[in-house]
């Protein structure tokens, strides 16, 4: 027999400083938190209501990202945060760890849990938890389109009546129930009276109740996570000496439990949750007529064996095709109208001025133009590309397809998603190896991800080889680089010891991207190369005017010659090119066409000079943020390994090279 823990109590009323948290800013009057599980469409959703004017932060002490955006509902200003997507309010992850410090801590007006209609039942795990937490809530029952195609159709009115919080049909993609979700949040009517409580085993039941003998004013929801021994929890709600105390009586009943239920008292709890999960599922859901059309035909060829395999590979080629051709045409016209209409009449006016101030001005104009000629063009179209499968959701059906290329590297299959996101950012591909099971996974992960080709890299490879050498040439670089990926990836998986995991991956219904949030989403990426990467190219560019006319250069590149051209082939000003890649990859590249004093790198470098260069600049060190997040995730010690190991593999490759191309 089962029964129902106590009535839940705000949080604020038992947690010493959460209830200053409802003295607002005065920026705005109330805030909304999102919260749900990853890949629910949450991103999409905060993407539609708030537009592009949202402010992407880490939370503090973290590298987790958060993002908030403001709207107004009626007269009322409205703070909105997306939290990281999660699974449950636990701590195995360092994204559930932020989710739920910024509940308890920030403690938002409302909370918006957006549940994927498609999983329900796992969905509703979380949902089960947040409501325990008693903040106001609203359900946003997204994805229901894709629900409906796979055969499923839930009863929305019935599904509020059972949690007794408001439920929302939406489809966030389409702005499909957004308004409806938001005029509920913001209703003042809105609160945690009547909502479902979950029936918990009469063991735990009892022993909530014994603690409130002792502790009749701390919530049953603390005393809950106080049995499981989740002292973040407790001690982020209680004062340090009751949550001591609170912590210590809860660990004497559950080793009781325990021992009555021989099991660990979190697993008993999860039994509950995901039971109650599934009744409240089998008495909302029923099933319909499965749709047989195109798309879940598609669907299953995307995921077979050989020709899933085959698309994947159209699909990359057709991706960098695409980047080719469009940032191509595109770079050609920007260097066009910067040389003919601004560097050379600018250049004209200043023949007699002062050498320093004449090179720092040129210098200047140069490091502009490669900026938007070189980076933005291909950067820009790459990120479209990525927005659109990830918004599809062929991205996961990619990780499903390259989970047995993982198993052979000694990786968990869970470890593809960080990889494929490597392709647009390894900044935030290395973050995401926290979802990897142990440390050995998430070294091998790290290493393997700062070798891949991303976005900036492209840059070089496109910008420079695929454009002034050739398309297939430019491959040929992907191609090389997956080989060397494979090997150290191969090399790592035997060498490392430790534990090896299995794999458990969901992939979600494929969807038609729309196209006003795969903008939105390019656009949030590709600012921040706006934003930080502008200044430091233009200040940068402005150094290298100076450190040229008073002859620095010269001696930095004398210096170096022996390496970069007696054995890399390279001309000498590359080396400076290349120090200067270490701030942000594409800058490299960028640096390049300000000291050759032209983007038509056809005037000064040889195809086999090209080549070299981007090879070298999409292998050696990675950038500086990326060496950042290393050290953060990984330790000094890794970093410098990494960072050491792929300036010789750079070098090494580079210089084989070279060589080779001489013989032929």
């Amino acid at each position: 027999m089962t029964t129902f823990i106590g009535d839940v109590v705000n949080i604020p009323d038992s947690c010493c400083g959460a209830a200053e948290k409802r003295m607002h800013d005065g920026d705005h009057d109330m805030t909304i938190a999102f919260v749900g599980n990853p890949s629910v469409g949450k991103s999409a959703f905060f993407s539609r209501v708030t537009g592009v004017g949202v402010m992407v932060s880490n939370y503090p002490g973290t590298t987790v990202e958060m993002t908030r955006g403001t709207v107004k509902v009626g007269q009322k200003k409205i703070d909105i945060v997306d939290l990281p997507g999660i699974y449950s309010l636990g701590t195995s992850t360092e994204d559930e760890r932020v989710s739920k410090e910024y509940l308890l801590r920030e403690y938002p007006d409302v909370i918006v849990n957006v549940v994927d209609a498609t999983r329900l039942e796992r969905n509703l795990y979380l949902t089960l938890q947040i409501l325990e937490l008693g903040v106001p809530i609203v359900i946003a029952l997204n994805q229901l389109d894709a629900a409906r195609e796979m055969g499923i159709d839930i009863d929305a009115p019935k599904l509020s009546q059972i949690l007794g919080v408001p439920v929302v049909p939406t489809v966030a993609t389409k702005g499909i129930g957004l308004d409806e979700v938001l005029k509920e949040a913001v209703d003042p009517s809105l609160s945690p009276a009547g909502r479902i409580r979950v029936h918990y085993d009469n063991h735990i039941t009892n022993a909530i109740n014994d603690l409130g003998a002792d502790f009749p004013d701390t919530a049953s929801v603390i005393k809950l996570r106080a049995l499981e021994n989740d002292t973040d929890f407790v001690r982020m709600c209680c004062r340090p000496h009751e949550a001591d105390l609170l912590l210590s009586k809860a660990s004497e009943m559950a080793s009781e439990i325990e021992d009555a239920h021989n099991m660990a008292i979190s697993d008993t709890m999860a039994r509950d949750l995901y039971g109650e999960a599934g009744q409240i599922t089998d008495s909302v859901q029923s099933i319909v007529e499965k749709d047989t059309s195109l798309k879940h035909r598609i669907d299953d060829m995307l995921t077979s064996e050989y020709v899933g395999v085959v698309g994947l590979a159209a699909a990359l080629l057709l991706t960098f095709l695409l980047v080719f051709r469009i940032g191509g045409f595109l770079e050609e016209g920007i260097v066009h109208l910067f040389e003919t209409y601004l560097i050379a009449p600018v250049d004209a006016e200043l023949a007699t001025s002062n050498p320093l101030v004449r090179n720092v001005i040129i210098y200047s104009l140069l490091g502009i133009e490669a900026g938007f000629a070189i980076a933005i063009p291909y950067i820009g179209i790459f990120y479209i590309i990525l927005s659109i499968f990830e918004d599809s959701g062929y991205l996961t059906r990619a990780a499903f397809l390259l989970d047995n290329l993982t198993h052979r590297m000694g990786l968990h299959g869970r470890a593809v998603i960080p990889l494929v996101l490597g392709l647009g950012c390894n900044v935030p591909a290395i973050m995401a190896t926290r979802a990897l099971n142990t440390l050995r996974e998430r070294r091998i992960a790290s290493v393997l991800i700062s070798l891949i080709p991303c976005s900036a890299r492209t840059v070089i490879i496109l910008g420079l080889v695929g454009t002034f050498v050739g398309y297939w040439a430019a491959v040929s670089i992907y191609v090389l680089e997956i080989f060397i990926i494979f090997i150290t990836g191969w090399i790592l998986g035997r060498g490392l010891p430790g534990e090896r995991t299995g794999f458990i991956m969901e992939m979600g219904p494929l969807r038609h991207p729309d196209v006003v949030s795969t903008l939105k989403k390019t656009w949030l990426r590709i600012r921040e190369f706006i934003y930080i990467a502008f200044p430091l190219l233009i200040v940068g560019s402005a150094l290298l005017g100076g450190l040229d006319t008073l002859g620095i250069l010269d001696i930095f590149e004398n210096a170096v010659s022996p390496i970069s051209v007696g054995i890399l082939g390279l001309p000498a000003f590359a080396a400076t090119a290349l120090v200067f890649g270490i701030l942000r990859k594409e800058m490299a590249l960028e640096i390049l066409a300000v000291l050759a004093g032209t983007a038509n790198f056809a005037m000064v470098l040889t195809p086999l000079q090209m080549y070299v260069f981007a090879v070298i600049t999409t292998i050696y060190i990675p950038c500086v943020a990326t060496i950042a997040i290393l050290k953060h995730e990984l330790g000094t010690r890794d970093t410098v390994m990494i960072s050491t190991f792929t300036i010789l593999l750079a070098f090494t490759v580079g210089a084989v090279i070279y060589q080779i191309g001489m013989l032929l």
